[in-house]
């Protein structure tokens, strides 16, 4: 069989799936199993770079769960990260100056950031049960393309306000978040009752404080409501998705949503060239174990990432003022 015909089929996910659960986290394992089921299908592997030999469907699902994630398809992302260090300048009052000639240059002393970024796991881990498991098709594609979207979707968490935690319960570090970042710009602070109005004037005077070329305005969905109310054109133009305030995207989102002990973030600024969030390795995978004592199909949804903004002015959160005002 020809290798492309065989990497689009149904069969190739099935078979790609069984084997991955079969090895479990024996990487070595896995790759000379899957080698061998296509050699057995007839398909000629030679001189084909092993990052090749994914079925396509799977490959789709991780890259739709991406996509169709609104906070996490606006960023940039980069793969094969390794641990290491960014040295970020802060905030810069004076920056670059003319020189007047024969006159003393000032001398500006600058004390840099420095951030450790360690690629760490998020995840999401399921157990089912093996009879329900072994009922193929429709499940395999659940398996490959909701798991990664709930690691996406708290992925986008942890980038625009954090609150995500480990399984004992400390804060998940990995990704720092904009929220609360002393690189990111204090914006406005609207009144409790704020109308669309109060909130489309801070938007704007917001939005010239912000430095780059790519920014995107993340908004809460309660804000997008009060932009949206009223008869007027510019109310007609959110509502109709035509105005973005001269951002790249102006992008609805509950992340920023009031909830639980989490008050409302009106809306956040990033300018998304100047946010970076690494893997390590090539993205989400999805990989699983069988546990014969229990009769259940073990299944992990995982990303070990890292991220930060990489300069300062470059993202700004807004504010409600009430009482009890905090993460």
């Amino acid at each position: 069989m020809e290798l492309q015909s065989y990497l689009k089929s149904n069969k190739a996910v099935a078979d790609y799936a069984t084997l991955a659960f079969d090895a479990g986290n024996n990487g070595k394992d896995f790759q000379k199993l899957w080698l061998e089921k296509m050699d057995d299908a007839g398909v000629i592997t030679q001189d084909v770079n092993e990052a090749d030999l994914v079925p396509l469907k799977i490959i789709s699902a991780i890259e739709t769960a991406v996509e169709e994630d609104v906070v996490f398809s606006q960023f940039k992302p980069v793969f094969n990260i390794e641990a290491g260090s960014i040295v970020i300048e802060p905030k810069n009052a004076v920056g670059a100056l003319g020189h007047k000639r024969l006159a003393d240059k000032t001398i500006q002393q600058t004390q840099f950031k420095i951030r450790n970024l360690v690629p760490m796991a998020i995840y999401k881990l399921q157990r089912l049960d093996h009879m329900t498991f072994l009922k193929g098709g429709a499940l395999v594609d659940w398996l490959m393309r909701e798991l990664p979207a709930y690691v996406i979707e708290r992925l986008g968490q942890a980038i625009l306000r954090g609150g995500v935690v480990n399984e004992d319960g400390t804060p998940f570090t990995a990704v720092y978040p904009i929220l609360g970042d002393e690189l990111t710009l204090e914006g406005t602070k609207l009144p409790e009752n704020y109308t669309g109005d109060e909130l489309r004037q801070a938007i704007i005077s917001d939005f010239a404080k912000v430095k780059g070329s790519q920014k995107v305005i993340f908004i809460s969905n309660t804000a997008n409501a009060k932009l949206a109310s009223g008869d007027g054109a510019v109310s007609a133009a959110i509502l109709l998705g035509q105005t973005t305030f001269g951002a790249k995207a102006l992008v609805p989102t509950d992340l920023l949503d009031a909830d639980g002990d989490q008050v409302e973030i009106p809306y956040t600024i990033v300018d998304v060239n100047s946010y970076m969030i690494g893997f390590q390795g090539s993205g989400v995978e999805t990989l699983g174990s069988f546990v014969i004592q229990q009769n259940a199909q073990y299944v992990e949804s995982r990303a070990y990432v890292a991220g930060s903004l990489l300069a300062a002015n470059r993202a700004l959160t807004a504010s409600v003022a009430f009482a009890g005002n905090a993460n």
